[in-house]
């Protein structure tokens, strides 16, 4: 009942501050809403997605360009506020973004985390066991939104600089 009550959108200039807060709230810390804010209001290309429960944002999910494979995204953070946690809001939010981008031309996404988590979308370590990254290992995975996009990518991906502080 919730996930339905629950309105996904893209994120809007007048959300920063309710997106600041729950990243701060959702990670216990400060470097999270710092890497969101410097990277929504930089010059990288982002795609931010919200979710939005009785006026109240309750999730947020942030791609951002990466240097590597043509046209490839870093998913990175992705949030849920610690009460909605059980109710598949970052599993809805994931998908719609990965479904975003997509539609918006890009051809792949890298992720560092859960495999189990995110295998669940398609994300797949072997895929990217051979791309040059500062974080080698099965947490650091990759979707294809276009074939070979990945695969046929020998280099190195350079997430941006904001990510260094993190």
């Amino acid at each position: 009942m919730i996930l339905q009550k629950t309105k996904f959108r893209t994120g809007a200039p007048e959300d920063r501050i309710a997106i600041l807060a729950l990243q701060r709230r959702a990670f216990g810390r400060e470097a999270e809403a710092e890497l969101v804010d410097q990277l929504i209001e930089g010059p990288v290309e982002t795609i931010s997605m919200v979710a939005e429960l009785d006026g109240m944002i309750v999730g947020h999910v942030l791609l951002s360009r990466l240097d590597g494979p043509d046209k490839s995204l870093a998913l990175a953070p992705l949030c849920v506020d610690p009460q909605w946690r059980d109710f598949l809001i970052g599993t809805e939010l994931t998908n719609r973004a990965i479904d975003r981008a997509r539609q918006d031309g890009w051809h792949a996404v890298f992720v560092l985390g859960d495999p189990v988590y995110y295998g669940r979308f398609g994300f797949k370590s072997d895929l990217a066991s051979h791309v040059e990254t500062p974080w080698p290992g099965p947490a650091f995975q990759a979707l294809e939104l276009v074939p070979d996009a990945v695969a046929k990518y020998r280099g190195a991906v350079r997430y941006p600089q904001e990510f260094e502080a993190v």
